[in-house]
């Protein structure tokens, strides 16, 4: 039995054709393996700078609780209501490389410390301080502020306390 050249010719061509798509679809799947990780490693990245950006954002609460003269955060139209009352105001915390906003919420309050003389909204009721106990009448609150934003569909809370006293 002889087989004629041409027939040769045909299954070399057909064994080629197997081969070259034995090699793309190789080609297929190491490419989409790379896709997976590139992704995998540019999401940690981001959840990084969200990290960063939120932490300098509330550095600068901790300074706005610093700097604020005493008389204007105790005031009725403070940024830090007394205890149970909470501002809220919608922030951008930053934005992400190619412009996309990270948006968050502020939540502000404040707290009376305990020995505080006369300070009728702490989270236990009414202070305990006495003339006994705080015999200098010293007045310390607890100014916080709540930084809550999402991050690829988890929700994530940053707390900063200042302490002021006179």
């Amino acid at each position: 039995m002889n087989i004629s050249s041409s027939k040769r010719r045909a299954r070399n061509r057909g064994a080629l054709l197997l081969e070259v798509a034995a090699g793309f679809g190789a080609l297929l799947l190491v490419s989409i393996l790379l896709l997976k990780a590139a992704l995998s490693v540019t999401a940690i990245q981001r959840w990084t700078v969200v990290q960063g950006l939120s932490d300098a954002h509330m550095s600068l609460e901790v300074a706005r609780g610093k700097r604020i003269p005493y008389d204007d955060f105790m005031a009725g139209g403070s940024i830090y209501p007394a205890w149970p009352t909470v501002t809220s105001t919608a922030v951008t915390v930053g934005r992400l490389p190619g412009g996309r906003a990270v948006t968050g919420t502020i939540r502000r309050t404040r707290v009376a410390m305990a020995n505080n003389l006369n300070a009728m909204n702490t989270p236990d009721g009414p202070t305990t301080g006495t003339n006994l106990t705080n015999p200098t009448g010293t007045e310390a609150w607890q100014l916080q502020s709540y930084l809550t934003y999402e991050i690829s569909g988890r929700n994530y809370v940053k707390l900063r306390t200042v302490l002021r006293a006179r």
